[in-house]
């Protein structure tokens, strides 16, 4: 009951994010170099797995949500690095970083929803260099719940998603991984670390 109110909660924040983040990307009408759209692209993947992990989604879901993504993988790349952009100025204005509590919550919802200790979700979010996902994950987040105390927001009627796609491992698909090229700012497997480092 509890992965399912966490996966209801996820949805209605996406959905919220959505709305939101349309309103803030009207005037974004400026242009992303093309290989940055590429680099970024699996970084932003590995983020939506992150995502939806610490919400309780089940293999098969997170993996039918990739392949989604994978589809649209330059259009969803596009507006996330705009989202990004746009939702990282807000939190410079408003000094919004995450604390070292921060990164234990979402490593522990993490570890949580998919039956791993604490230690071995942090020990692989750092041997793969996704902490500055994690850290971008937290920061968009603080910042849309910033901008929701301040809406006016409006209860709607849940519509369910009529998708009817089939979850496969993106490892099968057909493009490969190695033509794209790696991001590399602030994204060194090993060497990055967390303000704190709990075990």
């Amino acid at each position: 009951r509890e992965e399912l109110e966490r996966q209801m909660a996820y949805r209605r924040d996406q959905d919220l994010r959505q709305q939101i983040t349309g309103k803030l990307l009207v005037g974004a009408d400026w242009d992303l170099p093309q290989d940055l759209l590429k680099r970024q692209s699996r970084r932003e993947l590995e983020r939506a797995v992150m995502e939806l992990q610490s919400a309780g989604f089940a293999v098969d879901d997170i993996k039918r949500y990739s392949n989604q993504l994978q589809r649209n993988s330059m259009a969803s790349t596009r507006r996330a690095l705009k989202e990004h952009f746009i939702l990282e100025r807000i939190a410079e204005e408003h000094s919004i970083e995450p604390t070292p509590e921060d990164y234990d919550a979402e490593i522990d919802r993490i570890a949580e929803s998919s039956d791993e200790s604490a230690r071995r979700v942090r020990a692989r979010i750092e041997k793969r260099g996704q902490m500055d996902a994690l850290r971008n994950q937290l920061v968009e987040r603080q910042v849309l719940e910033l901008i929701q105390e301040h809406a006016e927001i409006t209860d709607k009627p849940y519509e369910a998603d009529d998708d009817r796609s089939v979850a496969i491992d993106h490892a099968i698909a057909s493009r490969s991984e190695s033509a794209i090229p790696e991001a590399k700012y602030g994204n060194e497997p090993e060497g990055q670390k967390l303000p704190t480092d709990r075990s």
